[in-house]
């Protein structure tokens, strides 16, 4: 076999769809864990959770977050235990949600705990959201576990 330069053009034509096509299945395989699964969704309601977010900075200082030994343990203050009617706590992994926790929140509820067991080391984010007289609100606050 002679080799010429339409076999040249050809081989390398040849590598580089090769190439590509094992670019392709290593990027399709990759997870993608993006912040929320309704991203996009989330985007389009931006408004309504700036309006979310006025309305919470009056209660930002009104729980503590304490990590012991065998907890993480989420305390209310009780002037905001009163008015809450039902929430959710949510602790999420900005870098793998598969890790993420959520608690609900009764109304009379002064502390939440999350098992140490169930938490890996790293950062967290914690999402307090509550529902007073039909309105939402919510705090988010970054927690680092050790």
């Amino acid at each position: 076999m002679k080799f010429n330069w339409g076999t040249g053009i050809f081989i390398f034509l040849a590598l580089f769809l090769a190439g590509s096509a094992v670019f392709i299945v290593f990027a399709v395989r990759q997870p993608v864990n993006l912040v929320h699964k309704d991203y996009y969704e989330k985007g389009v309601d931006y408004s309504e959770q700036m309006n979310v977010n006025a309305r919470s900075k009056a209660f930002a200082h009104s729980f503590d977050v304490a990590l012991s030994n065998d907890a993480l343990i989420v305390s209310i203050d009780n002037t905001l235990v009163s008015k809450i009617d039902s929430g959710t706590m949510h602790l999420f992994r900005p870098s793998d949600y598969t890790k993420d926790l959520k608690q609900k929140v009764l109304a009379g509820d002064q502390s939440i705990l999350f098992q140490k067991a169930d938490l890996i080391n790293g950062r967290y984010i914690l999402k307090f959201s509550w529902y007073t007289d039909g309105e939402r609100y919510e705090i988010d606050r970054p927690v680092n576990i050790q």
